[in-house]
């Protein structure tokens, strides 16, 4: 229906007569949400205007006289009418737009908001029962980051950890561990690939299946209680209203492999089976069963890195029954280049009670990565509605990560002796590892929403999840050859000896964890004393069943019949036998690395939200968990931790109460009860050498280890001005016990370490959070910083000698620390342009990660520090007749490097015995990996 508009304006002066202008904002009329990009034009005339990032769109110098104007958003009904504008007048108009789909059949829902919207998840935010912050879909896809754990590190209070291509992989929440974290797909928990951790890697999911991203800080009764850090819920893309057709295809390179050549392999010829599962655990196998080829390694220069995406979704039966289907493929070379000194694994003592332990570096390593990662990721999604309170949907997800990764190593042991102003080496050796890498992650959920009576309703899942990896013959060859240097104390010429083969090793492992799960929640809607009150009563139960296989073989390279070394020729005409003949049969025999392990998990849970009155509610209830866990390894009976038989039960309280300030403003108070359930290889002790973190220690299991429960407070004060504009700022306090740790174990005589588990005792962690969005016109800047402060002790060693009388102390500290990976100030900003006329947005991006602790030393003040980092990346795209898009993507502009240090005065700074990649006096560096710069260029479409 056209409306006439009359705009009347007196003037202050009657000489002259003044272009008029006309603005306002464009308004979501069901959500009340400002619409971005939507059209406005003014007929006779040149006259056009767009909304900007706030909603708010202008025409400026409009000449006095009548005009047709006409209002257009894609999925929108336009709005058609008539203006008069006045001389000078300076006319104010807001329009309210519906949704195209909108109908009085009860089917239907009325103007659906756009769940991929920026202003949709602003909403949720504000509306949200608990402490939460959301990434749209919008968001993701303008960023310069193409999975979804680049994706968690722009998240207020969230770092990541890397792997070794640079890119993310684990989320660390509010300074805690990733194994505090849960990840969710639709509000339904999945299992981890991963042969160690609970915790899923990210990176196995592409970014453009998700429809938004939310991450809870804070727990409700309905929630399970094994997220003290948060929760990751990723929901994924939703049938559409209409017919929905989107894509995207895109290429690039990483700068790495324009500086050196990628080294690939032939994963063909990989077996995927070991000999003991082919020829049975305890049966000899055969040099043939080791074939060499899959050692062999090519160069190839830049290579190009490609990605594809479909989507797919419509709406059929009168809009009752939807389908959506999307799919993503992502093929990208990778890589770094790490120097590091490995650290003895004991220590001289120090010269007097005052004085510090020296950390000794026996050997340097020059390490060049190559990881060829496919990633795939499929969804689909069925959804029927009876009626506008009953529906059905069954929901799928397979997402696979594919790596194929060369490690070349050159290792050098270092001596006694100058070389060129550096520590020169007695042996060098050298090392080829190849290793493919299968992961993936299937879950099927099929979910209900039903109306049982008029303030009753219920909602319910079923869920069957499979989580796998398969790490088939990970291999290694191995060369070395003696360094004589001419003379003691600083050399001038080094002499090398002949390379000589080494014994090299063969390793197969996979592991596969299986979900059966259901949940039930129900909610009746009363009134209490003339007071809203909804009642929740609920539950779930998950069946786990996990297995795990690891066999190693070890292959000696006999001597040479004139030599006492066997001289190396090349990999294929290198010799190996089995020495002893016992190491034919492998060590599944004895390996606690088979086991399997099933968990039942049954929770209940009752609640209520209280609505004091119409700005103050609370949600309070109480949840139980029961767990029952039981194990059992190819371990001998008489080892310890051989099998377990665990179980617990634990009560957790909640309570979220918010109350609103004004209509954009709120204050918000939570108080929950967690606990963390240790990982599988957290309790089995099983010697793992699949590499960890950067690959430079094995894992085992601790069977003494306790779960640990986690009292946890927050507060925030929060406003959401017009458009996308907002401010949250908070505070946050855990008191932990029993928290888990990875430290650093010598597990014999020699220079060897491991990393296992441990309970440390008692951890608080306490801090503050700031979230800030401001848009000025076409500019923007959004951001974030959480500062985190953790206390917990660790008892340390720490040998001295009495410089009086020289005798040796050993003695045991208590030193206070951060918790593991807790980084104390955690910043994001980005700078952002949306010229939404022009179809251009642009955004430039700052992540800044303090220093935290890594890995746990044995001794005192000789824990390893990962050094702060500022990393940056840009990203720009240009829109084409509202269906097409040019975007480029530009990741680590900086070529942030990622480095390790002890903190502790670096004798080897300087002089001439100095070590490699010191760049300070002031602590040692032991590790420094190089990423370098990636590019992707693309194309969307959209329909």
């Amino acid at each position: 229906m056209k409306l006439t508009y009359t705009c009347l304006f007196v003037l202050f002066s009657v000489s002259f007569s003044f272009a008029s202008t006309i603005s306002g904002y464009i308004f979501d009329k069901s959500a009340n949400e400002q619409l971005v990009g939507a059209t406005v034009t003014l007929a006779p005339g040149n006259f056009k205007a767009s909304s900007m990032l706030n909603g708010k769109y202008q025409v400026n110098n409009v000449t006095p006289g009548s005009y047709r104007i006409k209002v257009s958003f894609i999925g929108y009904r336009p709005i058609d009418t008539t203006l008069v504008v006045s001389a000078g007048s300076d006319i104010r108009l807001n329009f309210y737009m519906v949704s195209a789909n909108s109908s009085l059949n009860e089917v239907v829902v009325t103007a659906k908001s756009n769940k991929e919207s920026d202003q949709y998840s602003k909403r949720a935010e504000q509306r949200a029962n608990n402490v939460m912050n959301i990434v749209s879909a919008n968001s993701i896809a303008i960023s310069p980051d193409i999975t979804v754990a680049n994706v968690m590190a722009r998240v207020s209070g969230v770092s990541v950890e890397r792997g070794n291509t640079g890119d993310g992989q684990f989320a660390i929440i509010r300074g805690m561990d990733p194994r505090y974290n849960t990840t969710l797909i639709n509000g339904v928990k999945i299992p981890s690939p991963d042969n160690k951790q609970r915790y899923v890697p990210l990176d196995i999911f592409p970014s453009d299946l998700i429809e938004r991203i939310e991450v809870s800080k804070s727990l409700t009764p309905d929630m399970e209680g094994d997220a003290s850090g948060g929760v990751i819920n990723m929901v994924m893309k939703t049938a559409p209203d209409q017919l929905r057709i989107e894509g995207n295809l895109g290429a690039g390179y990483s700068q790495l492999f324009s500086m050196r050549p990628f080294q690939g392999f032939n994963n063909s010829t990989v077996n995927s089976k070991s000999p003991a599962e082919i020829l049975g655990i305890g049966v000899p196998a055969a040099i043939s069963d080791f074939p060499y080829q899959n050692l062999i390694t090519s160069s190839t220069k830049t290579p190009v890195n490609s990605n594809f995406s479909l989507t797919v979704g419509d709406r059929f039966l009168n809009k009752k029954l939807g389908v959506i289907f999307s799919g993503s493929y992502q093929n990208t070379y990778a890589g770094n280049n790490t120097s590091r000194l490995v650290e003895n694994a004991t220590l001289g003592p120090a010269h007097g009670p005052d004085a510090e332990m020296t950390q000794v570096f026996p050997d340097y390593l020059n390490r060049q990565y190559s990881s060829l990662t496919n990633r795939l990721g499929l969804v689909s999604n069925i959804d029927y509605k009876f009626n506008k309170d009953n529906s059905i949907s069954l929901f799928g997800i397979y997402a696979q990560l594919n790596e194929n990764r060369v490690r070349i190593t050159d290792d050098l042991l270092l001596g006694n002796y100058s070389y060129h102003g550096y520590t020169g080496g007695f042996q060098e050796s050298y090392e080829t590892q190849t290793r493919k890498q299968l992961q993936s992650i299937y879950s099927a959920i099929l979910h209900g929403d039903n109306k049982l009576a008029d303030s009753f309703t219920a909602n319910w899942s079923v869920a069957f999840s499979q989580a796998k990896q398969e790490l088939p013959d990970m291999a290694t060859f191995e060369t070395t050859q003696q360094i004589s240097p001419n003379t003691s104390g600083t050399a001038t010429s080094l002499t090398y000896g002949p390379l000589a083969v080494r014994p090299e090793s063969r390793q197969w492992s996979h592991n596969t964890d299986k979900d059966i799960s259901g949940y039930l929640n129900l909610k009746y809607d009363t009134k209490i004393n003339d007071h809203k009150t909804l009642f929740l009563l609920g539950g779930m139960v998950r069946h786990k069943t996990r297995d795990n296989f690891d066999n190693t073989y070890h292959l000696n390279a006999p001597p040479d019949q004139d030599s006492t070394y066997q001289k190396y020729v090349s990999i294929p005409a290198s010799k190996f036998a089995f020495i002893p003949t016992s190491d034919a049969v492998g060590n599944a025999a004895s390996n606690a690395g088979v086991y399997t392990f099933t968990e039942n998990v049954e929770a209940g849970y009752a609640g209520a939200k209280y609505f004091i009155n119409d700005r103050f509610d609370v949600l309070f209830g109480l949840r139980v968990e029961s767990t029952s866990q039981v194990y059992d390894s190819s371990l001998p009976a008489t080892i310890a931790g051989k099998t377990a038989n665990i179980s617990y039960l634990d009560f957790l309280p909640s309570l979220n109460a918010k109350y609103g300030l004004s209509k954009n403003q709120a204050l918000r108070l939570s108080y929950f009860r967690s606990i963390l359930r240790p990982g599988f290889s957290d309790l089995i002790p099983y010697l793992d050498n699949t590499g960890f973190g950067q690959d430079n220690f094995p894992t085992q299991g601790n069977p003494a280890l306790q779960h640990s429960v986690i009292d946890n407070f927050d507060f925030r004060y929060e406003v959401f001005p017009s458009g996308l504009d907002q401010f949250m700022v908070g505070a946050f306090y855990k008191n932990i016990a029993n928290p888990i740790e990875y430290a650093l174990v010598q597990t014999n005589f020699s220079a060897d370490l491991t990393l296992s588990p441990y309970n440390f005792g008692t951890a608080h962690n306490y801090g503050v959070e700031m979230v800030f969005r401001k848009f000025f016109g076409d500019v923007g800047v959004s951001g974030n910083y959480t500062y985190t402060h953790s206390l917990i002790n660790s008892t340390k060693e720490f040998d001295y000698n009495d410089p009086a009388d020289n005798t040796f102390h050993k003695t045991f500290v208590n030193q206070p620390r951060p918790l593991q990976g807790q980084a104390a100030h955690i910043g994001n900003v980005s700078l952002l342009y949306k010229n939404t006329k022009n179809g251009l947005d642009a955004q430039l991006a700052f992540v800044y990660t303090g220093e935290r602790i890594n890995t746990l030393s044995l001794y005192k003040d000789l824990d390893n520090w990962e050094r702060p980092t500022l990393n940056l990346d840009f990203s720009a795209q240009k829109e084409f007749s509202q269906h097409y898009i040019i975007y480029i993507k530009v990741n680590n502009l900086l070529n942030t490097p990622y480095r390790l240090v002890v903190k502790q005065q670096n004798k080897a700074y300087s002089g001439d015995n100095k070590l490699p990649i010191q760049d300070s006096p002031n602590y040692a560096t032991i590790e420094n990996d190089k990423f370098y710069s990636r590019y992707l260029l693309g194309f969307r479409f959209k329909f």
